[in-house]
Order: C-alpha cells, then sequence, then structure tokens
C-alpha cells in the first residue's frame, strides 16, 4: 500500500470517528486503531474497503460492522462511511461519562450533511433512554433526531428514564 493512501484512509477515520457533536470531546485527540481481515483502496474509484470483523477504536468510541465502506469525492475529502453488520454497532462515552450504543444491519454517515442514519432494525441509546425503529436519523450538528419505522405494522418505540437519582 502506497504511504499516502495509508495517510489518507487515516485522515478519513478521523473525520468519522470524531463525528458525533455529543461524543467525548476528548476521543478526537486520541490515536485510530483499525482491525478488519482485509482492506482494499480504490484510488480511482474513490473508495476504500475495509471487510471482515470491522473493529474501529479511538478513545471511548468503539465500531463494529462486518464491513466498511468510505467514499470521497475527487479532492479526497469524505462523502460517506457505510457500515454494515449482523448488526454494525458503536459505543462510545460523552464528557459526562454517559454511554451511548448504536445498533442497525447498516450505519451510514453523511459528512457534508453531518447525517448519521442507522437504518434496518435500528436501536439508539443515550445514557438509559432508548429509541428504537426502523430507522433513525441523528444530525451531529445539532443532534436533532428523527426515527420512523414505515412499515404498517411496526412502530416508533421510546422509552424515557426518569430524570431522578441515577442508578449505580
Amino acid at each position: 500500500m502506497k504511504t499516502a493512501s495509508l495517510a489518507f484512509v487515516i485522515t478519513c477515520l478521523a473525520a468519522f470517528v470524531s463525528m458525533p457533536a455529543f461524543a467525548a470531546s476528548t476521543d478526537k485527540e486520541q490515536p485510530i486503531e483499525v482491525e478488519a481481515d482485509s482492506l482494499e483502496i480504490r484510488e480511482n474509484d474513490n473508495i476504500s474497503i475495509y471487510s471482515g470483523n470491522v473493529r474501529l477504536v479511538q478513545g471511548s468510541l468503539n465500531a463494529r460492522s462486518d464491513k466498511l465502506v468510505i467514499h470521497f469525492d475527487d479532492d479526497k475529502n469524505l462523502v460517506l462511511m457505510e457500515m454494515t453488520g449482523a448488526p454494525a454497532s458503536f459505543r462510545q462515552l460523552d464528557d459526562e461519562n454517559r454511554e451511548m450504543i448504536g445498533q442497525a444491519d447498516k450505519l451510514d454517515y453523511y459528512e457534508p450533511k453531518s447525517l448519521l442514519e442507522l437504518k434496518g432494525n435500528a436501536r439508539f441509546s443515550n445514557d438509559r433512554d432508548l429509541i428504537e425503529g426502523s430507522t433513525i436519523s441523528i444530525n451531529t450538528d445539532n443532534n436533532n433526531l428523527q426515527a420512523a419505522s414505515p412499515e404498517a405494522d411496526k412502530r416508533v418505540r421510546v422509552v424515557i428514564q426518569p430524570k431522578g437519582k441515577k442508578q449505580e
């Protein structure tokens, strides 16, 4: 693998792992570790493909998937990151040490829109609150969230814990 290609992949990963506005602010300062069974870089197509038991760690962020595909434009700017799995998942702490967990059949992050989409059997919890649906979209700039379950027999499910004393 060319040295420039490796540096480019690491730059793209840094953009991904520092995306959530609600994530621990020190995570983006930590080293990034990625493990996978294989890596394919298609420079002419502007994509990198990690396959097989993909694991990404940076600070408190732990992400796992069967496959990670990174798409970038001709100027090597991150456009889209796709994680697929059974399920694809992430776990991360915020600045107040509260745990956030997300999982879905597919996790997509659209860098230009600052949009994280959990698609297919989506589940997102922040601290002890929970949202489930077919899709969950989170704007990582302003933390706006939308959840939907367009199938007639499915509904969005939300569980909000009382804000009283925390369980230990």
